[in-house]
């Protein structure tokens, strides 16, 4: 077992909590909260979580946490258009399979910038991949989705530019103040949202009734997920390892979806037995993956 599992832990939490806000989100954008205005309360309500880090620091605010926090934020905005636009391509059911390859990027970014303390061990690389494989598993679309090479490019783009996000956290936290940094980040983020209020359909301030209620719900979950795998990343140099436990989301969200989705009213047909079977395998090799982390790293 590894000598610390506080950010394993963290990312484990803070992806099964991303599933509870998904699943809220879902609904919400179901009844017509729309996405991109939905998007922007969320990082705004991110935003506002990390409003105590400053004061948890141990130094002022500088120059380069601004410089720093500033980038990565404009680098996590960036994959967030991008996901966006996969989205808006048609592409939405090949945005989460692709997303499982964000693990490989970390470790990929984290070798090719030299961010990493320690060398990435062969089990560390064996357990990204497989877990690219889990999560393709688990989300993959049915027969009737007809993915296009741009929606396919703007997703691979999504897993890419998160990947580098949490490949530079933990180095550029670790340079200055974790907690000065991280709140520059996601102040970014939430500062960059304005700008896509024009791109929401609808009175953007107007309350729409049941969607905004399912909306709010959700948002605040993806608040505190991001603090969690704030903590897991940006004050311990595993991102790699940490997003290993953090792609086990996808297995939630399946799990609740199952669980509550008809009594929150979602619209989820029955699933073939085909898909379960494929599912079942993903969860297999999700946790081979984690076994492979926790081996690599005692």
């Amino acid at each position: 077992m590894p000598s610390n599992l506080t950010p394993y832990l963290f990312a484990l939490a803070a992806g099964f909590v991303y599933s509870i806000s998904a699943l809220l989100a879902k609904r919400g954008l179901e009844l017509g909260a729309g996405t991109v205005r939905s998007l922007i309360y969320s990082n705004w309500v991110m935003a506002l979580c990390f409003l105590p880090y400053p004061m948890l620091a141990n130094q002022s605010l500088g120059p380069d946490d601004l410089k720093a926090g500033g980038m990565i934020g404009l680098l996590f905005f960036a994959a967030q258009s991008s996901c966006f636009l996969a989205l808006r391509s048609g592409d939405a059911s090949m945005v989460t399979p692709i997303m499982g390859s964000k693990s490989v990027f970390v470790a990929f970014f984290l070798l090719l910038l030299g961010f990493s303390p320690n060398p990435i061990g062969l089990e560390t690389w064996i357990a990204a991949i497989l877990t690219a494989i889990a999560v393709a598993l688990i989300g993959w679309p049915g027969r009737g989705s007809k993915p296009t090479i741009k929606g396919l490019g703007f997703a691979l783009a999504t897993a890419a530019g998160f990947g580098l996000v949490d490949a530079m956290v933990p180095h550029f936290s670790h340079l200055s103040d974790p907690f000065n940094v991280l709140f520059c980040m996601f102040a970014s983020v939430g500062l960059l949202s304005f700008f896509l209020i024009p791109l929401s359909t609808g009175k953007f301030l107007a309350f729409r009734g049941q969607p905004d209620r399912w909306m709010w719900a959700s948002c605040l979950p993806m608040g505190v997920q991001a603090v969690l795998m704030s903590i897991a990343i940006g004050f311990h140099h595993v991102p790699t390892e940490a997003n290993v436990f953090y792609s086990c989301r996808g297995l939630w969200a399946i799990l609740l979806v199952a669980w509550l989705g008809k009594k929150i009213g979602l619209s989820e047909g029955a699933t073939p037995s085909e898909t379960q079977l494929r599912r079942a395998l993903g969860a297999c090799l999700l946790l081979v993956g984690i076994y492979l982390v926790t081996l690599g790293e005692s």
